[in-house]
């Protein structure tokens, strides 16, 4: 009989604990564009790594109209948006030292 309550309690504290993840954080993008987002509306953008709380990196890109747009990772337009916003804000001096390169696993 103890057994048996203990294993329920067991699985009761599991169950409890695993909703409670489920509910807190969630993806915050359920649907991605596929048509690129033109870089003079670009206010900012964030890149959610994967983790527990959604399986899937996340990018969001935030208009200057205050409306938030999720683009897949793997959209083939994306790397030429960020090249042309880092060319957009990046200052023009002849002595400048050309940029690191980080790489992050996506």
């Amino acid at each position: 009989m103890k057994t048996l309550l203990l294993l329920v309690a067991l699985m009761f504290c599991c169950c409890i604990s695993r909703l409670d993840a489920v509910s807190v954080n969630r993806c915050r993008c359920f649907r991605t564009v596929i048509r690129p987002v033109p870089a003079e509306v670009v206010k900012r953008i964030e890149v959610i790594p994967a983790s527990g709380s959604c399986r899937r990196t996340e990018i969001l890109i935030f208009r200057r109209s205050g409306s938030i747009v999720c683009v897949d990772p793997e959209a083939k337009w994306f790397p030429e948006l960020l090249e042309t916003l880092q060319r957009r804000n990046s200052p023009l001096s002849s002595t400048a030292l050309p940029p690191t390169v980080s790489t992050t696993d996506f």
